[in-house]
């Protein structure tokens, strides 16, 4: 078992500069499971930030394998998730562990969520889908990342939240799980190219582009007016948007965030989680 109050002494060994040294030091800090941050604040070390990217690289290969160790999916695959928000949650969670850089302490994606929805509390009593959309999207609090939207830190939901932007992706499932807490219904929508969300107004179905400041789109409409419309496209815009097939979207989009970064085996790692969930 590692042990925390070695871990001063281990940072303080990232900047020695004999090369035996390094692997040593590597080994043992991938120990502690790809995260220290708790353990860092308890001991009250402050990580330079000249040492931070080292040292999370280092947590790496722990946070691969936790992810690894946590992933559990039912014998059917996708096909068991279909309306399990639970796990949904749960699966996102995991995700945004991995990607977090294992050093700067915050709150868990459940807590960051809990506050996010205690906050639009204060503002709104019951709030509609189409009243959290504009909370959320209208006003500009969430926005789409204008730089590098496609990069893996707008995948973790906990950092979307902290920086106010994210993907087309992530922000429907941030739109999704608030919706959820606050008892507003909301559907995500896996559009060919850009994700979507899909909520209820006046009784008919809108498709909502949170990465655009939440406009929308009536379904009806949007079908009379583009009958060439491809088959997949009008199906994403017809389903009901399982949450199985939506985590396969999820992760299959993180994988290519990570090939176009050339971070071929996290890459090859989330390819093998992918198939895991079209059993």
């Amino acid at each position: 078992m590692p042990n925390t109050s070695d871990l001063p002494y281990l940072i303080r060994l990232l900047d020695d500069d004999d090369p035996s040294v390094y692997p040593v030091v590597s080994q043992q800090l991938t120990e502690f499971g790809g995260d220290i941050s708790q353990d860092l604040a308890a001991l009250g070390i402050e990580v330079p930030n000249s040492r931070k990217k080292r040292l999370s690289s280092i947590l790496a290969v722990g946070r691969r394998k936790t992810l690894e160790d946590e992933w559990l999916v039912p014998s059917r695959g996708v096909s068991s998730w279909e309306d399990d928000w639970e796990s949904f949650e749960h699966t996102l969670r995991l995700l945004s562990d991995f990607l977090h850089d294992g050093v700067t302490l915050r709150p868990s994606l459940s807590d960051s969520l809990d506050l996010l929805a205690d906050e639009v509390r204060d503002d709104l009593v019951d709030p509609t889908a189409e009243e959290l959309r504009d909370w959320l999207f209208a006003g500009g609090k969430f926005t789409g990342a204008k730089k590098k939207a496609d990069a893996c830190e707008y995948f973790d939901l906990c950092h979307v939240m902290d920086v106010q932007r994210g993907n087309p992706t992530s922000l429907a499932c941030l739109f999704m799980l608030i919706g959820r807490r606050l008892g507003a219904r909301v559907d995500g929508c896996s559009y060919p190219a850009h994700f979507l969300a899909r909520i209820q107004v006046d009784g008919k179905t809108s498709l909502v582009d949170c990465f655009h400041r939440g406009r929308t789109f009536d379904v009806e409409s949007l079908l009379q007016a583009h009958p060439e419309i491809s088959a997949k496209a009008r199906a994403a815009v017809l389903s009901q948007g399982h949450l199985g097939v939506i985590l396969h979207r999820y992760v299959t989009e993180i994988r290519n965030s990570l090939l176009a970064g050339k971070c071929d085996e996290d890459a090859e790692f989330f390819t093998q989680l992918a198939d895991t969930l079209e059993r």
